[in-house]
């Protein structure tokens, strides 16, 4: 799971988009992402952007996406598609060679992902020694 920070421009994802590349004999030199809101939402916020990739290689692929207007926590959908387009941001588009990993990312507006215990303990006391 993906863990991001509501509404900031400029977050690390690392995900493995490379592999998918063999299954489709068209090559692509884009990426596009697409975060969908889907937890009892009404508003239905979504996100489409052309990530800025940051590293690449064959086993992982470093992304620079943003959450700006993504302001509600929950837990979102995402949706990574390659293209050969820089600003296309329509999954139908023309430009798009098809899906190449979906699953899910949650989103918050808190930074700290874990509780730290304070635990007090005991200095050992030995008798007779």
């Amino acid at each position: 799971m993906i863990y991001l920070l509501t509404n900031v421009a400029s977050q690390d994802v690392f995900l493995s988009l490379d592999e998918a590349r063999q299954y489709y004999s068209t090559p692509f030199t884009h990426y596009l992402m697409i975060i969908t809101h889907e937890e009892n939402s009404i508003v239905g916020e979504m996100k489409a952007q052309v990530p800025n990739v940051l590293n690449e290689n064959v086993r992982i692929t470093q992304l620079q996406v943003s959450t700006v207007g993504l302001t509600l926590p929950g837990r979102y959908r995402y949706e990574v598609y390659g293209q050969n387009s820089s600003t296309n941001v329509d999954p139908d588009n023309a430009a798009v060679v098809g899906i190449l990993e979906r699953g899910y990312v949650v989103l918050t507006n808190n930074n700290q992902y874990f509780d730290v215990a304070n635990t007090t303990i005991n200095n050992d006391i030995i008798y007779g020694a």
